[in-house]
């Protein structure tokens, strides 16, 4: 059996844009968000990772600086809960932490430069984050429909864009992590192209994908972008809202895990995308089945996997993965 008490690393959540959407909202709101500090204390999760999403409209960007600056004074200086990244001692911040360290990542590169605006201000603002929020993660370039960087996962066929080319770029050698999680499969495959032929020095990771070979669901990843994950030593966070784990079986959680541990076993982590359902799905549906509908379900979620995998192939999900790439980041 594992031991409950396995630290959690997750590539993925939208708690600073909960905080910047909702008046009012705090990080102790554990009714309406799943990545709230009581179900991350209670989930034995220790590094959590705080995703600034933005859509691709006007004000995306002065949206992003906002959540970089709620993260740093509304999160960082809660310091007896959450606690920054430490590039020198990130082993045992996630092994032995007290507390939750954070750290921060674009979700939609449209939150440093808009559609109609010089190139040159995403630079700009993106050396701006950095200085309010910390080492970055990772960047994606786009969310779910295309933008002036590329296609996203419902915009099928439109690819990597000649700003999304100046984007990478500029990210080569800066130890920030491309992220292929809302790119179109024509997108990812011209951004892996494109790595490739300029020799650009860019990590890849998948941060919130499962695999659509479980699930058909052009969100999730195809066998082929999975390899390409694995072959460049990145990683690859289980998403855990049911329109891409499966609607209707929740179980089906567990069969993304398997495959992901039979098809890229040295990538796989969490990356469960918690969000607010305060504006929920029709009739008042979840986003989440309730087995996963929070960060204090990983204890569970692991006690269950215990049944068909080894302790350290879930040491290995839970933290170790997503450690080894962090320290090959940073370190």
């Amino acid at each position: 059996m594992p031991d409950s008490r396995l630290p959690i690393i997750d590539l993925h959540c939208d708690l600073t844009g909960y905080l910047a959407y909702i008046p009012g909202a705090t990080a102790l709101d554990a009714d309406i968000i799943g990545c709230a500090i009581p179900h991350l204390q209670a989930g034995r999760v220790t590094l959590q990772t705080m995703a600034f999403f933005t859509p691709t409209e006007p004000g995306s960007a002065a949206f992003t600086l906002q959540q970089a600056r709620l993260f740093q004074e509304n999160l960082l200086r809660n310091d007896d809960v959450f606690a920054p990244v430490s590039l020198k001692d990130l082993q045992n911040q996630v092994l032995h932490g007290e507390k939750i360290t954070i750290v921060a990542a674009i979700e939609n590169a449209s939150g440093l430069c808009e559609e109609d605006e010089p190139l040159d201000l995403a630079f700009a603002r993106l050396e701006e984050i950095t200085q309010l929020a910390g080492p970055l993660l990772y960047i994606g370039f786009t969310h779910a429909d295309e933008n002036r960087f590329s296609g996203g996962n419902f915009t099928l066929g439109i690819g990597l864009k000649p700003d999304g080319e100046e984007l990478l770029r500029y990210l080569s050698g800066k130890r920030i992590a491309l992220d292929l999680a809302h790119t179109s499969d024509a997108a990812a495959y011209d951004m892996l192209h494109f790595i490739d032929q300029y020799g650009l020095d860019i990590p890849v990771i998948a941060s919130h994908s499962n695999f659509r070979a479980v699930y058909g669901q052009a969100r999730n990843l195809p066998r082929e972008l999975v390899q390409e994950v694995v072959r460049r030593e990145g990683l690859i966070g289980i998403n855990f809202l049911k329109k891409f784990v499966d609607p209707d079986q929740p179980e089906t959680l567990l069969e993304h895990i398997r495959y992901g541990l039979e098809h890229a076993s040295n990538a796989l982590c969490f990356g469960a995308d918690f969000f607010q359902e305060s504006g929920m799905m029709a009739g008042g549906e979840s986003y989440f089945h309730p087995q996963h509908r929070n960060a204090a379900q990983y204890p569970v979620i692991l006690q269950e996997l215990a049944q068909q995998f080894s302790a350290a192939e879930l040491a290995a999900l839970s933290h170790q993965n997503a450690l080894k790439f962090l320290q090959r980041l940073w370190l």
